[in-house]
Protein backbone atom coordinates (compact mmCIF):
# COMPACT_ATOMS: atom_id res chain seq x y z
CA UNK A 1 0.00 0.00 0.00
CA UNK A 2 1.34 3.47 -0.77
CA UNK A 3 1.43 6.13 1.62
CA UNK A 4 3.12 8.91 -0.04
CA UNK A 5 1.02 12.33 -0.09
CA UNK A 6 -0.61 13.38 -3.61
CA UNK A 7 0.90 16.39 -4.88
CA UNK A 8 -2.64 17.91 -3.88
CA UNK A 9 -2.38 16.73 -0.64
CA UNK A 10 1.25 18.24 0.33
CA UNK A 11 -0.08 21.07 -1.03
CA UNK A 12 -3.05 21.28 1.70
CA UNK A 13 -0.54 20.57 4.20
CA UNK A 14 1.79 23.00 3.15
CA UNK A 15 -1.03 25.53 2.86
CA UNK A 16 -2.53 25.13 6.12
CA UNK A 17 0.87 25.66 8.10
CA UNK A 18 1.64 28.42 6.16
CA UNK A 19 -2.18 29.99 7.65
CA UNK A 20 -1.31 28.92 11.37
CA UNK A 21 2.38 30.36 10.93
CA UNK A 22 0.38 33.62 11.32
CA UNK A 23 -0.56 32.74 15.06
CA UNK A 24 1.98 31.80 17.03
CA UNK A 25 2.49 30.41 20.59
CA UNK A 26 1.85 33.86 22.31
CA UNK A 27 -1.70 33.74 20.77
CA UNK A 28 -2.22 30.49 21.89
CA UNK A 29 -0.78 30.96 25.45
CA UNK A 30 -3.22 34.06 25.56
CA UNK A 31 -6.60 32.38 24.55
CA UNK A 32 -6.13 29.91 26.80
CA UNK A 33 -5.37 31.69 29.63
CA UNK A 34 -8.53 34.23 29.08
CA UNK A 35 -10.37 31.31 28.54
CA UNK A 36 -11.64 33.23 24.93
CA UNK A 37 -12.77 31.59 22.09
CA UNK A 38 -10.20 32.12 18.85
CA UNK A 39 -12.23 34.23 16.62
CA UNK A 40 -9.97 35.32 14.49
CA UNK A 41 -7.63 32.44 13.72
CA UNK A 42 -11.49 30.66 13.10
CA UNK A 43 -12.19 33.03 10.73
CA UNK A 44 -9.23 32.84 8.83
CA UNK A 45 -9.48 28.74 8.26
CA UNK A 46 -12.95 29.43 6.94
CA UNK A 47 -12.59 32.42 4.20
CA UNK A 48 -9.54 29.99 3.30
CA UNK A 49 -12.24 26.76 3.02
CA UNK A 50 -10.71 24.94 4.98
CA UNK A 51 -13.84 24.19 7.14
CA UNK A 52 -15.60 22.71 4.38
CA UNK A 53 -12.86 20.68 2.94
CA UNK A 54 -14.80 17.03 3.53
CA UNK A 55 -18.92 18.69 3.01
CA UNK A 56 -19.76 17.61 -0.44
CA UNK A 57 -19.23 20.33 -3.05
CA UNK A 58 -22.78 20.38 -3.97
CA UNK A 59 -23.48 22.19 -0.74
CA UNK A 60 -20.43 24.33 -0.45
CA UNK A 61 -17.85 22.42 0.45
CA UNK A 62 -14.48 21.13 -1.06
CA UNK A 63 -15.74 17.07 -1.14
CA UNK A 64 -12.37 16.22 -0.40
CA UNK A 65 -12.37 12.82 2.33
CA UNK A 66 -10.97 11.77 6.05
CA UNK A 67 -7.30 11.64 4.79
CA UNK A 68 -7.44 15.53 3.79
CA UNK A 69 -9.48 16.36 7.02
CA UNK A 70 -7.01 14.84 8.93
CA UNK A 71 -3.97 16.54 6.98
CA UNK A 72 -5.72 20.53 8.39
CA UNK A 73 -6.03 19.19 11.39
CA UNK A 74 -2.84 17.76 12.10
CA UNK A 75 -0.96 20.77 10.53
CA UNK A 76 -3.14 23.34 12.78
CA UNK A 77 -2.30 21.28 15.91
CA UNK A 78 1.49 20.66 15.09
CA UNK A 79 1.86 24.48 14.92
CA UNK A 80 1.51 24.46 18.75
CA UNK A 81 -1.92 25.50 18.66
CA UNK A 82 -2.54 22.33 19.79
CA UNK A 83 -5.87 21.08 20.86
CA UNK A 84 -7.23 25.56 21.13
CA UNK A 85 -6.23 25.63 17.75
CA UNK A 86 -8.13 21.99 16.36
CA UNK A 87 -11.11 22.11 18.70
CA UNK A 88 -13.00 24.61 16.87
CA UNK A 89 -12.57 23.27 13.58
CA UNK A 90 -13.05 20.02 14.88
CA UNK A 91 -16.89 19.07 14.91
CA UNK A 92 -17.68 21.49 11.92
CA UNK A 93 -15.18 19.41 9.12
CA UNK A 94 -16.08 16.21 9.93
CA UNK A 95 -18.69 15.93 12.83
CA UNK A 96 -22.14 16.29 10.29
CA UNK A 97 -21.05 13.49 8.40
CA UNK A 98 -24.69 11.91 9.72
CA UNK A 99 -26.28 14.75 8.36
CA UNK A 100 -24.33 14.63 4.91
CA UNK A 101 -25.18 10.88 4.84
CA UNK A 102 -28.53 10.51 6.44
CA UNK A 103 -30.23 14.00 6.57
CA UNK A 104 -32.92 15.32 3.87
CA UNK A 105 -31.74 17.04 0.58
CA UNK A 106 -34.21 20.05 2.58
CA UNK A 107 -32.01 19.48 5.84
CA UNK A 108 -28.96 19.54 3.75
CA UNK A 109 -29.33 22.77 1.92
CA UNK A 110 -30.27 24.79 4.76
CA UNK A 111 -27.54 23.67 7.04
CA UNK A 112 -24.74 22.52 5.61
CA UNK A 113 -23.53 25.53 3.33
CA UNK A 114 -23.36 27.27 6.17
CA UNK A 115 -21.39 24.92 7.93
CA UNK A 116 -19.05 24.49 5.12
CA UNK A 117 -18.51 28.68 5.28
CA UNK A 118 -18.19 28.62 9.03
CA UNK A 119 -21.08 30.50 9.69
CA UNK A 120 -22.96 27.95 11.50
CA UNK A 121 -21.00 26.17 14.17
CA UNK A 122 -22.72 23.06 15.60
CA UNK A 123 -21.86 21.18 18.94
CA UNK A 124 -22.57 17.30 19.84
CA UNK A 125 -24.46 16.17 22.57
CA UNK A 126 -23.79 12.88 23.71
CA UNK A 127 -22.56 12.12 26.97
CA UNK A 128 -24.77 12.26 29.98
CA UNK A 129 -23.22 11.92 33.93
CA UNK A 130 -24.90 8.79 34.49
CA UNK A 131 -24.37 7.20 31.51
CA UNK A 132 -20.28 7.37 30.41
CA UNK A 133 -19.37 5.55 27.55
CA UNK A 134 -22.42 3.39 27.80
CA UNK A 135 -24.03 5.23 25.24
CA UNK A 136 -27.31 2.92 25.16
CA UNK A 137 -27.90 4.17 28.55
CA UNK A 138 -28.98 7.99 28.22
CA UNK A 139 -31.83 9.40 29.68
CA UNK A 140 -32.60 12.30 27.38
CA UNK A 141 -35.84 11.77 26.33
CA UNK A 142 -37.62 13.56 23.64
CA UNK A 143 -41.58 12.89 23.02
CA UNK A 144 -43.25 13.84 19.71
CA UNK A 145 -45.94 15.93 19.97
CA UNK A 146 -47.44 16.43 16.08
CA UNK A 147 -44.78 17.90 14.18
CA UNK A 148 -42.92 18.53 17.39
CA UNK A 149 -40.32 16.45 19.90
CA UNK A 150 -40.20 17.65 23.47
CA UNK A 151 -36.83 17.42 24.73
CA UNK A 152 -35.90 17.02 28.00
CA UNK A 153 -32.70 15.72 29.96
CA UNK A 154 -28.98 16.89 30.69
CA UNK A 155 -25.78 16.39 28.96
CA UNK A 156 -22.21 16.80 29.65
CA UNK A 157 -18.79 17.84 27.86
CA UNK A 158 -20.58 19.06 25.25
CA UNK A 159 -17.83 21.15 23.37
CA UNK A 160 -18.40 24.64 21.97
CA UNK A 161 -22.09 24.65 23.12
CA UNK A 162 -21.43 28.43 23.79
CA UNK A 163 -20.60 29.41 20.47
CA UNK A 164 -22.65 26.82 18.34
CA UNK A 165 -26.08 27.46 17.34
CA UNK A 166 -27.31 24.16 16.54
CA UNK A 167 -26.31 20.74 18.21
CA UNK A 168 -26.57 17.36 17.18
CA UNK A 169 -28.44 15.59 20.07
CA UNK A 170 -28.99 12.06 20.32
CA UNK A 171 -32.04 11.51 22.72
CA UNK A 172 -34.19 7.87 23.19
CA UNK A 173 -37.80 7.90 21.66
CA UNK A 174 -38.35 4.64 22.99
CA UNK A 175 -38.08 3.39 26.22
CA UNK A 176 -34.93 1.30 26.67
CA UNK A 177 -37.49 -1.12 28.20
CA UNK A 178 -39.15 -1.66 25.09
CA UNK A 179 -37.02 -2.31 22.15
CA UNK A 180 -35.40 -5.47 21.06
CA UNK A 181 -31.55 -4.06 21.30
CA UNK A 182 -30.75 -1.76 23.76
CA UNK A 183 -29.32 0.44 20.38
CA UNK A 184 -32.81 0.99 19.14
CA UNK A 185 -35.30 3.98 20.24
CA UNK A 186 -32.45 6.36 19.47
CA UNK A 187 -32.84 9.52 17.61
CA UNK A 188 -30.70 11.88 16.47
CA UNK A 189 -31.62 16.07 16.04
CA UNK A 190 -30.31 18.89 15.17
CA UNK A 191 -31.72 20.93 17.91
CA UNK A 192 -31.56 25.06 18.18
CA UNK A 193 -28.99 25.25 21.11
CA UNK A 194 -28.66 29.26 22.20
CA UNK A 195 -32.81 29.05 23.62
CA UNK A 196 -34.47 29.81 26.84
CA UNK A 197 -35.09 25.95 27.20
CA UNK A 198 -31.91 25.23 27.17
CA UNK A 199 -29.50 26.17 30.49
CA UNK A 200 -25.48 26.22 29.28
CA UNK A 201 -22.77 25.95 32.13
CA UNK A 202 -19.16 25.47 31.42
CA UNK A 203 -17.05 22.97 33.04
CA UNK A 204 -13.89 23.79 34.91
CA UNK A 205 -10.63 22.11 32.96
CA UNK A 206 -7.01 22.40 33.59
CA UNK A 207 -6.31 22.67 29.43
CA UNK A 208 -7.48 23.44 26.27
CA UNK A 209 -9.67 26.42 28.00
CA UNK A 210 -10.20 28.50 24.51
CA UNK A 211 -12.63 26.45 23.71
CA UNK A 212 -15.58 25.96 26.57
CA UNK A 213 -16.68 22.35 27.39
CA UNK A 214 -20.10 22.23 28.81
CA UNK A 215 -23.43 20.60 30.42
CA UNK A 216 -26.36 21.42 29.08
CA UNK A 217 -29.90 20.88 30.59
CA UNK A 218 -32.89 21.14 28.11
CA UNK A 219 -35.91 21.69 29.65
CA UNK A 220 -38.72 21.23 27.48
CA UNK A 221 -36.56 22.20 24.55
CA UNK A 222 -39.05 22.10 21.26
CA UNK A 223 -37.89 20.57 17.73
CA UNK A 224 -39.62 20.31 14.42
CA UNK A 225 -39.50 16.78 12.95
CA UNK A 226 -37.75 18.31 9.96
CA UNK A 227 -34.45 18.96 12.18
CA UNK A 228 -34.18 14.82 12.71
CA UNK A 229 -31.78 13.27 10.85
CA UNK A 230 -32.66 10.38 9.26
CA UNK A 231 -35.36 7.96 10.50
CA UNK A 232 -36.57 7.70 14.21
CA UNK A 233 -35.27 5.27 16.09
CA UNK A 234 -31.94 4.87 14.74
CA UNK A 235 -29.48 7.55 15.94
CA UNK A 236 -27.39 5.07 17.47
CA UNK A 237 -26.13 3.98 14.05
CA UNK A 238 -25.89 7.37 12.56
CA UNK A 239 -23.35 9.22 15.01
CA UNK A 240 -20.92 5.85 14.56
CA UNK A 241 -20.39 7.73 10.69
CA UNK A 242 -19.34 11.01 12.42
CA UNK A 243 -17.63 9.03 15.59
CA UNK A 244 -15.52 6.75 13.80
CA UNK A 245 -14.25 9.75 11.49
CA UNK A 246 -13.73 11.93 14.76
CA UNK A 247 -11.34 9.06 15.74
CA UNK A 248 -8.88 9.57 13.20
CA UNK A 249 -8.94 13.82 13.11
CA UNK A 250 -8.37 13.26 17.09
CA UNK A 251 -5.11 10.65 16.40
CA UNK A 252 -4.32 13.18 13.46
CA UNK A 253 -4.20 15.96 16.04
CA UNK A 254 -2.22 14.15 18.51
CA UNK A 255 0.11 13.45 16.06
CA UNK A 256 0.58 17.02 15.23
CA UNK A 257 0.86 17.43 19.01
CA UNK A 258 3.69 14.86 19.13
CA UNK A 259 5.60 16.80 16.40
CA UNK A 260 4.70 20.40 18.35
CA UNK A 261 6.87 19.09 21.54
CA UNK A 262 9.16 17.30 19.47
CA UNK A 263 10.23 20.40 17.71
CA UNK A 264 10.02 22.71 20.73
CA UNK A 265 12.21 20.09 22.61
CA UNK A 266 15.06 20.03 19.75
CA UNK A 267 15.04 24.34 19.71
CA UNK A 268 15.57 24.23 23.16
CA UNK A 269 18.28 21.83 23.01
CA UNK A 270 19.72 23.94 20.72
CA UNK A 271 20.50 26.55 23.12
CA UNK A 272 21.68 24.84 25.75
CA UNK A 273 25.02 23.38 26.35
CA UNK A 274 25.52 19.56 26.98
Amino acid sequence: MDFELTSEQQLIRESVAKLCADYPDDYWASKDKAHEFPWDFYDAMAQAGWIGIAIPEAYGGAGRGITEASLVLEEVAASGAAMNGATPLHLSIFGMHPVVKYGSEEMKQQYLPRVASGDLHVAFGVTEPDAGTDTTSISTTARLEGDTYIVRGRKVWTTKALQSERVLLLVRTTPKEDVARRTDGLTLLLAELQRDEVSISPIDKVGRNAVATCEVVYDDLSVLATDRVGEEGKGFRYILDGLNAERVLIAAEALGIGKAALRRAVDYLSLIHI
